[in-house]
């Protein structure tokens, strides 16, 4: 299993590297990199020097909080993504009377258990 952390700097340097029109290729010689180092890096394998995401940060010409970005990384758990979900879920819990709602949260607190195990 792929650290969540490092996996999310991987995608981010490979949508910065396409959004720059760069090949992985390009961008190693842009950052003194090998183009293997690129690819572990954009596959979020193993686990990069920072001094290696500076140097790359640095080929494709952002800094090198865009390629970690602290916000996201306050919550791990939570990810931006999942904002349209939860208020969908939130609008259905609204509109529950008083006893399907409390099945619905103990429905939720046997997830959240089951998540949390596996």
């Amino acid at each position: 299993m792929t650290d969540d952390f490092v996996y999310n700097i991987g995608r981010r340097i490979a949508k910065f590297r396409k959004e720059s029109g760069l090949s992985q290729e390009e961008l190693a010689e842009k950052s003194g990199k090998m183009v293997n180092t690129i690819s572990k890096l954009e596959r979020g394998i193993g686990d990069p020097k920072i001094t290696t995401l500076k140097e790359v940060a640095t080929g494709l010409n952002v800094n090198l909080l865009d390629l970690i970005d602290v916000e996201e990384q306050n919550s791990t758990r939570y990810k931006k993504s999942n904002e349209k979900i939860i208020n969908h879920i939130e609008v259905m819990l609204r509109s529950m009377d008083e006893q399907t709602l409390a099945i619905a949260e103990k429905q939720i607190e046997v997830l959240f258990k089951l998540a949390k195990n596996s």
